[in-house]
C-alpha cells in the first residue's frame, strides 16, 4: 500500500492484506507496496491519517493529497449538526478497485469507495458527504424492507447536499440538486409504461430491486424531504431532523411509521402537503421544486443554444469542473448532429476526461449522435453502438 500520511512529506509503503488502524500505521515501515487498495484511516474530530494514491490508477488521475478530503473536518461537523452524535466510533475509507460496481457504500464503520472519486480535486466530495449521511440515515435509522427505500436515500441525499451546501457554497448544492432534478425528469420518462415505479412507497413484491433501481427514491424522496423543510423552515425542521433521529436510531422502519411521527411532531402538517400524493401518488407533484442560481441558468441555456450550433465560449467552459459539464452534457438533445459533437470535444477533450462522470456523459451523447469516430468501423458485437450505450451506462451508483 502506497500511502501519505498527514504530517509526513513522504510516501510510506504498508503490507497488503490488512486494515490498519493510526495506532499500527505508526508502527510499520519499510514494507512491500500492494498495488490493490487504498485505505484512507481517520478518527472523527481528531487527527486524521489519511493513506493515499494507489498507484493502479496513478496514471489515471493528477496525485495529489488534497483530493475529497480535503473538506472531510466540515463534512462530519456538519453532520453531527444536522443529526446529533456520531455512533458508529469511526469513519474509515477504503477504496477499492475499478470494478467496484457502486459510487459508494455506507457500510458502517468503513465505507467502500469507486476509484473514480479521485480526481485531481473536490469534485467527488458529494460521493463522500452522501455515504457519510448515511451514518446517521441508512444505518442508524434503516428502511424496513426495499420497498421503503427512500427513507434511506432521500434524507441521505438532502444531507448530502446541505453538507455541500456549507463546504463548497449555495451554488454547488444548487448545481447538484440541478443534475439530480434532471435525472429525476429522465426517471419518469423511463418508466411512463410503469408508473409504479414512479412512487416513493412502491409494491415490489415478486420484483428483483435491481430490475428497478432508480434515482426516484434519491432525488423525489429528496424533493419530499425539501418539502417538509420549505413548510416549516429551516430551523424548525433542524430540531425535527434530531428527534426524529432520537426517536428511530437503531430501529428498522416503513414509510407509514415516518408520516405518524411527522405528523404528531408537526401538527397540522397534513393539511399544508399532500403527504399520501408524495409518498404514494405517481409522477413528481407539482409543488416539488427546481431550485436555480446564476450558473445554474447559464449552463442550462448554454445546452440550449447547442443545437443552434452555439458551444460554451472558452471563457464558460475553461472554468467549469465536472458538475458543471455533467449538468450541461446531461441537458442537450438526445441526438446533437455528430460534427457538433466532435467540435466539442476538440475544444474541450471531454472524452479523455478524469471525472468519469463526465466522460461517461459525453460518451453517451456521441453513441446517440452516432459519431462512429467513438467507436470505429468494426462490426463486432462489442462495437455496435447499442452495446456502446450499455457500456457507458455501466457508471458507478451512488448507494
Amino acid at each position: 500500500m502506497k500511502a501519505l500520511c498527514d504530517g509526513c512529506e513522504q510516501f510510506m509503503c504498508f503490507p497488503p492484506g490488512h486494515i490498519y488502524s493510526s495506532k499500527q500505521v505508526d508502527t510499520l515501515t519499510d514494507i512491500k507496496v500492494v498495488k490493490l487498495v487504498l485505505v484512507m484511516d481517520f478518527h472523527l474530530f481528531s487527527g486524521l491519517r489519511r493513506l493515499y494514491n494507489p498507484p493502479w490508477f496513478s496514471e489515471l488521475v493528477p496525485s495529489t493529497p488534497y483530493d475529497p478530503l480535503a473538506v472531510r473536518n466540515t463534512f462530519e461537523k456538519q453532520g453531527e449538526e444536522l443529526f446529533g452524535d456520531y455512533e458508529w466510533e469511526r469513519f474509515d475509507l477504503l477504496v477499492l478497485p475499478p470494478s467496484f460496481p457502486y459510487g459508494g457504500m455506507e457500510n458502517p464503520r468503513m465505507v467502500f469507495l469507486t476509484p473514480t472519486v479521485i480526481r485531481g480535486d473536490a469534485t467527488g466530495a458529494q460521493v463522500v458527504a452522501h455515504e457519510l449521511a448515511h451514518s446517521w440515515t441508512g444505518n442508524l435509522i434503516t428502511n424496513i424492507n426495499n420497498e421503503h427505500f427512500w427513507l434511506n436515500e432521500g434524507f441521505t441525499t438532502y444531507a448530502e447536499r446541505r453538507i455541500v451546501e456549507v463546504v463548497q457554497g449555495a451554488d454547488r448544492a444548487t448545481l447538484n440538486i440541478g443534475i439530480g432534478w434532471r435525472g429525476l425528469t429522465d426517471e419518469m420518462e423511463r418508466f411512463k409504461d410503469n408508473l409504479e415505479c414512479t412512487k416513493l412507497w412502491n409494491k415490489q413484491e415478486g420484483v428483483d430491486p435491481d430490475d428497478v433501481y432508480s434515482q426516484v427514491p434519491y432525488e423525489k424522496g429528496f424533493q419530499f424531504v425539501l418539502r417538509i423543510e420549505r413548510q416549516i423552515g429551516r430551523t424548525a425542521f433542524d430540531e425535527f431532523l434530531k428527534i426524529y433521529i432520537a426517536t428511530f436510531k437503531f430501529k428498522s422502519i416503513d414509510a407509514n411509521t415516518f408520516l405518524e411521527f411527522l405528523k404528531a411532531n408537526i401538527p397540522g402538517i397534513e393539511k399544508e402537503i399532500n403527504l399520501q400524493l408524495w409518498t404514494e401518488g405517481v409522477g413528481i407533484p407539482e409543488d416539488a421544486y427546481e431550485l436555480a442560481s446564476t450558473i445554474y441558468t447559464k449552463i442550462i441555456s448554454l445546452a440550449k443554444e447547442f443545437k443552434e450550433g452555439r458551444m460554451p465560449g472558452e471563457d464558460d467552459g475553461a472554468e467549469w469542473n465536472g458538475q458543471e459539464w455533467e449538468l450541461y452534457l446531461e441537458n442537450l438533445t438526445k441526438s446533437c448532429e455528430p460534427s457538433q459533437v466532435m467540435a466539442l470535444d476538440k475544444r474541450y477533450r471531454l472524452a479523455e476526461s478524469k471525472d468519469y462522470e463526465v466522460k461517461v456523459s459525453f460518451l453517451q451523447l456521441a453513441v446517440a449522435s452516432k459519431c462512429r469516430e467513438y467507436h470505429g468501423e468494426d462490426k463486432t458485437e462489442d462495437s455496435r453502438p447499442e452495446k456502446l450505450q450499455k457500456l457507458a451506462e455501466k457508471t458507478p451508483a451512488i448507494v
